[in-house]
């Protein structure tokens, strides 16, 4: 009798092993799907700050230009008027 009762504690230690042991697999894999994801965010966090750091700089470039075009028309009136009429 103590033969069978070992035997059936070998059997549940193993079955315990190898629930152990798939529920590992499984969690390595999730685990390694949520790094994954996280990649991917990062990435497209990255990209995406990219693409608004270049739309940032164009409009700068956009607001310098057209600074610069006002200055040079209010230079332009300013040059045109008679020196009485200031």
């Amino acid at each position: 009798m103590a033969q069978n009762e070992t035997d059936a504690l070998a059997r549940r230690v193993e079955a315990v092993e190898d629930r152990v042991e798939a529920l590992q697999v499984q969690t390595s894999g999730n685990f390694a799907a949520v790094i994954e994801g996280q990649a991917a965010i990062r990435r497209e966090v990255r990209d995406g700050f990219a693409k608004a750091d270049t739309r940032f700089d164009a409009l700068t470039e956009e607001v310098r230009s057209g600074n610069a075009r006002i200055i040079e028309m209010l230079a332009s009136l300013k040059a045109g008027r008679h020196p009485d009429t200031e």
